[in-house]
């Protein structure tokens, strides 16, 4: 079944249960999502943010996802939960979610559990711990941090924590573990490239 490739639109309705901000801190956020709109990011790399960081690309998961990282998530479910919970909660980053149609479930201090049907949501710096459980998961996560991925038995979605993009590069990918498998979010480190020496 083909399936309509992740994109963000600036002409999105405002989600309904967006954490209220200030002005000055909607506004930083409105310039940090032009910004990277305007660099044409790719959805499932989010772009580096900085040295170090690794990447995680899901595409048409049905099962559960968790991570805990700094940096970058954008992603999108046919039907299932987000749970997210934000451990910077003082700085500017607000997460944002769209289309969750039942009411939002308060979890312990610092989190909130949205359900619904077509949900996106994008989590854009800042540190957090999001799980994701339920069906046609696709995710792009760039940041440090860990995590863990686990599919369902018998589905076919696939996931990548290489810098390839399972949406364009499918082949490059792996079908997600039907047993729990942690995960570190990091830059491989580069190889020692041996130079020949100077003559003399």
């Amino acid at each position: 079944m083909h399936r309509r490739p992740l994109t963000l639109s600036l002409h999105e309705d405002h989600p309904r249960h967006t954490p209220r901000a200030d002005t000055g801190s909607v506004m930083r956020k409105t310039f940090l999502l032009l910004a990277l709109l305007a660099l044409s990011l790719p959805v499932t790399g989010v772009a580096s943010l900085s040295a170090g960081d690794g990447t995680l690309s899901v595409e048409d998961g049905k099962g559960k996802v968790t991570i805990q990282a700094r940096g970058g998530v954008i992603g999108r479910l046919d039907r299932g939960t987000v749970t997210i919970y934000d451990l910077t909660p003082e700085d500017t980053n607000l997460p944002a979610v769209f289309g969750d149609d039942q009411p939002v479930v308060l979890v312990g201090e610092n989190g909130i559990k949205y359900t619904g049907a077509g949900m996106r949501f994008r989590v854009i710096g800042g540190r957090y711990r999001i799980l994701i459980q339920g069906r046609g998961i696709d995710l792009s996560v760039v940041g440090k941090g860990f995590g863990s991925i686990k599919g369902d038995p018998g589905q076919f979605g696939v996931y990548s924590l290489d810098g390839a993009d399972c949406r364009k590069d499918r082949a490059a990918c792996k079908l997600l573990p039907e047993i729990e498998k942690r995960f570190v979010l990091e830059a491989a480190p580069e190889k020692n490239v041996v130079r020949p020496a100077a003559d003399g």
